[in-house]
């Protein structure tokens, strides 16, 4: 007579043996729970969060430990953090901003940074990515989320990271008041002076091909230049990324608006009266030619 056990294969003929399961699903819920019951015993359950809120990374197991606890505690905003820094890779906008908008509101100093830090890089994910309306809709979420932090003290690093955030939504005047403070603030952020940064970004915006904001961050480089030398370097620069886009209107009205005193510079005429007649303005080239025949004179001295 066979075991019980060998009865089972003597009627498998070439097949493959099936399988025999270690264990049934409701086994593995229940092993999870067992552990999760562990952990309540081990630790206290304040004193397991903020051990827990000290990791930047939760295993499955102690995930799923920290999901239980929050569907019990769904106020709790150091749980709700702890989720939201386990998901921020794959969990949507709308899900992280019921996770963390709470916080924001309610929750304390510490947390409601925390929690803006983590929907401000969930945002910008975002915003890289999408399209239109879409886009639109997340530039007006991270611009109302760095607004409030303008008059917040907060270090000279973070400022200056949120002052390049707000460059890269073509917030130009918020970035402008984020690296100020920072500068203000000290450290690495006063060591880059704030021309630096926005020509810095206007070639990296030439880059990626967007011509109009690396125009105006030229442009504005160019009003806050120490000699005459760099703001018509940064003027010029900025008119030749409209020409190059083939913004001929909007680069003519730019050098209108933005000559300043380099209307006497001959160097400055002599270009524009190139760039007019490339953008099919003979009329505003004229002028500059006139300009530059009878009323320019090099000058120095602060733009």
């Amino acid at each position: 007579m066979l075991p019980s056990r060998s009865k089972r294969f003597v009627s498998v003929d070439d097949g493959d043996l099936p399988r025999l399961r270690l264990a049934e699903s409701w086994q593995l819920v229940l092993i999870a729970l067992i552990m999760g019951g562990l952990f309540v015993v081990i630790f206290p359950r304040q004193a397991l969060v903020e051990k827990l809120y000290k990791q930047h990374e939760l295993d499955e197991l102690t995930l799923f430990y920290v999901e239980n606890l929050h569907r019990t505690d769904p106020q709790n905003a150091d749980l709700s953090i702890l989720l939201a820094r386990a998901r921020q890779e794959r969990m949507d906008v709308a899900g992280m901003e019921q996770l963390l908008q709470p916080v924001i509101r309610s929750g304390d100093a510490v947390q409601r940074d925390e929690a803006r830090q983590l929907l401000l890089h969930r945002y910008e994910q975002a915003f890289l990515g999408a399209q239109g309306v879409e886009r639109k809709q997340l530039r007006e979420r991270l611009r109302a989320l760095l607004l409030p932090m303008r008059k917040e003290t907060l270090p000279a690093e973070r400022l200056q990271a949120l002052a390049f955030l707000a460059f890269r939504l073509g917030e130009i005047d918020l970035g402008t008041a984020f690296f100020e403070r920072a500068a203000q603030a000290g450290g690495g952020a006063a060591e880059a002076p704030l021309t630096r940064v926005l020509v810095e970004a206007a070639q990296q915006a030439l880059g990626e091909g967007q011509h109009a904001l690396a125009a105006r961050y030229f442009l504005l480089a160019r009003a806050h230049a120490m000699d005459i030398g760099q703001a018509r370097t940064w003027f010029q620069q900025g008119i030749a990324a409209l020409m190059a886009a083939s913004l001929f209107p909007e680069a003519m009205q730019a050098a209108r608006q933005e000559i300043g005193n380099l209307a006497d510079d001959s160097q400055t005429l002599r270009y524009l009266t190139r760039a007019a007649l490339a953008a099919g303005d003979p009329a505003q080239a004229s002028a500059y030619a006139r300009q530059l025949m009878f009323g320019a004179s090099r000058t120095e001295g602060a733009p």
